[in-house]
């Protein structure tokens, strides 16, 4: 409902003592950090802080373990889920444990295993590569390196397919040469040629005009079966090997937590080596700056206190932009992702998380009034939440969706859609219940039986329709509402009386028009008056004054064409409805028979599952479509960065070491993000 307000923190302390600060203040999660502009005073230079090769060596001990991952999890036995929670555990104490010793030994052993293994399938296909080679020549019976006597020499090749066996004999008759054929395969002859060793060069001259290729071996120590003998031989120990190395991996693979938390512990050092680059420093101390929030000041001062450190805090200075760390209570925080989606507010500004997540509770739920569906995200919102304690930021996403299925269940029941209309068309045509015996429980009763309480959208979409613009009316106005008390909150009154008020009357007289027609029909004439003479106020001269107050007028084209943006309720709700009702024919067009409850009951389940999966990705993006365009359009000053405080990795786990617990209860329901906007987790387990 509000952004926190910051201070700049400024700190400097002896050099020897930034890694044990650094650390702490991550596991605080409240400090975000800005590169020093502090250029020393004195004729003190403050320069960089040389952590060139800290951050190299534990970027290279973090690569390491995360090469490895990969391969034991590939292998692991452990259960696998999406949503599956992290360790808690304490680094510090980890790092002092025999799982952290057990956890590096598993990284090594699992090194030096994978680079066996891939020296081995190298090897392997090399010596199968040698013997592909070898094949057609197994037939030669002399060793590949004998070139012949001293008079004679051997000449081994292939001749490509389109030269056959008689050109073959005629071209050794003329030239002068003994060829026999050791092979004849698809791509051509493998021949073996015997030739005066002072006619070599002309033969082979002769035999590369004709396409002749000489053999090339990788391996030529013996003749061609005793070689491919011994490569098969060879490529058995190796495959035996890599299959108990593999063996090897999968009882690794049962150290895979601890190298999981061993992978976290290893980014945690690369992100202190990281941070600590943001940093300037003298000889002997080191000048650290960043933002913190306001409720988190004695947090931050009760470590600093602990270090001979001298540390300041200090309002915003006026052309500064500190980082945005929004405030909501526990409903509205779920919808901060919406918002975080489209632009966070400045700093200072109005944060519209709270009123858009009432709007976009009751908006997703008139586009997807199910009550069938709502209840399936419930489930899936809040089971889910429930049951693998995911981390903040899917949590907050399950649970937005959760509250949604709500809303949906609620306009759902109104409208009479229960999977849109299976109860009907289970009765009618599975039970078999006359038309005229179905239930019609609306409040205001049609000819068509149905089980809505107020109307069915599909029977009755103009009334739909109305209700749609009926709440973006109202949707738009709460927008021009809050702009109105921003701009009082800025000491703008009377516009916010001219620029919005007005407005707001001829809205109500339009309304009343329905109603009151008299009353009405004032209201309207007023609010055209106001606006007429008021909105042209900021020009100069008589004329630029009517033209000004006529623009104020047209500008109701703009509400008129805002307004009529809410009709995509009305499209969604009837597509969904819609489907939902073919799914349904489909489900129960055999009636009872036993056919009839298979198809029954797998055309429900698919048809609605994708019904599900379609019109919930629809519903979302035009439920946010509203609020950025049409609502946030009305008040909106956006342009805030996220407060992103210096953490821990905690990717598979959280620390629960003594400080982070408490920086935990201190929290609250506070938001202390971990990210862009989360709230740090944790939970008090051994």
């Amino acid at each position: 409902m509000s952004v926190s307000n910051m201070k700049r923190l400024t700190v400097i302390l002896p050099a020897e003592e930034v890694d044990a600060l650094m650390q702490r203040l991550m596991r605080l999660r409240a400090v975000s950090l800005e590169k020093s502009e502090h250029e020393g005073g004195d004729g003190i230079p403050l320069c960089e802080l040389d952590v060139g090769d800290e951050v190299a060596a534990a970027a290279a001990r973090a690569a390491r373990v995360d090469a490895v991952l990969p391969v034991l999890t590939k292998r692991s036995t452990r259960k696998k889920s999406l949503l599956r929670s992290v360790n808690p555990i304490s680094y510090e104490e980890y790092r002092r444990s025999p799982a952290f010793v057990k956890a590096e030994k598993t990284v090594a052993e699992t090194e030096r295993i994978v680079a066996a293994m891939s020296a081995a399938r190298e090897e392997i296909a090399a010596e199968q590569a040698l013997m592909d080679s070898l094949v057609p020549y197994l037939s030669f019976d002399f060793r590949l390196d004998d070139e012949g006597t001293e008079t004679s020499r051997f000449l081994l090749g292939a001749l490509p397919a389109g030269v056959k066996l008689p050109r073959l004999e005629e071209l050794a008759e003329r030239v002068g040469f003994v060829t026999e054929v050791l092979s004849e395969e698809p791509s051509g002859l493998y021949v073996a040629v015997i030739c005066h060793r002072k006619d070599a060069d002309r033969v082979r001259s002769e035999l590369g005009a004709i396409g002749f290729t000489p053999a090339a071996f990788a391996r030529t120590d013996g003749k061609a079966m005793a070689i491919y003998d011994a490569a098969e031989r060879r490529v058995q120990q190796l495959r035996q090997s890599v299959t108990r190395m593999d063996s090897q991996l999968d009882i690794l693979s049962e150290n895979l937590s601890d190298v999981e938390i061993l992978s976290d512990i290893e980014h945690t050092a690369l992100l202190t080596a990281q941070n600590k680059q943001r940093l300037r420093a003298t000889e002997r101390c080191a000048v650290l700056t960043g933002w913190c929030p306001a409720r988190c000041e004695q947090r931050v001062t009760a470590l600093l206190s602990e270090y001979v450190a001298a540390y300041s805090f200090e309002e915003p200075a006026e052309d500064e932009e500190p980082p945005i760390l929004l405030k909501n209570n526990g409903f509205a925080r779920n919808f901060e992702w919406v918002l975080g989606m489209y632009s966070y507010p400045a700093y200072g500004k109005f944060d519209p998380t709270f009123i858009m997540s009432i709007f976009y509770f009751l908006i997703f739920g008139l586009m997807f009034a199910d009550a069938g569906y709502g209840l399936l995200l419930v489930l899936a919102g809040f089971g889910a939440v429930r049951l693998f304690e995911p981390r903040e930021s899917m949590k907050r996403f399950l649970l937005m969706f959760g509250y949604c299925g709500i809303s949906c269940i609620l306009f759902g029941v109104l409208f009479g859609s229960y999977f849109g209309n299976f109860p009907i068309a289970f009765l009618q045509n599975v039970c078999g219940v006359p038309v005229d015996r179905l239930p019609n429980l609306a409040l205001f009763p049609s000819l068509e039986a149905n089980v809505a309480v107020l109307f069915d959208p599909l029977q009755n979409p103009m009334g739909f329709l109305l209700v749609s613009l009926g709440v973006g009316a109202v949707h738009l106005v709460a927008g021009m509402i809050v702009k109105g008390v921003l701009l009082c909150r800025e000491g703008k009154p009377l516009d916010a009386l001219f620029d919005i008020g007005s407005y707001l009357v001829l809205f109500s007289g339009i309304a009343c028009l329905f109603l009151a027609r008299v009353a009405g029909i004032v209201l309207t004439a007023v609010g055209v008056a106001a606006i007429l003479a008021t909105q042209g106020r900021s020009k100069k001269g008589i004329a630029g004054r009517i033209i000004g107050g006529f623009g104020g007028l047209y500008a109701l084209i703009n509400y008129a064409s805002d307004l009529l943006s809410y009709s995509r309720i009305l499209a969604l709700g009837l597509a969904a409805g819609v489907i939902a009702q073919v799914v349904n024919i489909l489900a129960t067009m055999k009636g009872a028979s036993f056919m009839g409850f298979i198809m029954l009951i797998l055309v429900f389940c698919v048809g609605h599952l994708l019904n599900l999966v379609i019109n919930v990705l629809g519903t979302f993006v035009h439920t946010s479509r509203l609020q950025y365009i049409e609502f946030f359009g009305k008040f909106y000053e956006d342009g805030g960065v996220p407060f992103k405080p210096i953490t821990p990795a905690d990717r598979y786990a959280q620390d629960v070491s003594e400080e982070a617990l408490q920086a935990a209860r201190r929290n609250g329901t506070e938001s202390a993000p971990d990210g862009a906007g989360e709230r740090v987790r944790v939970t008090e387990t051994a």
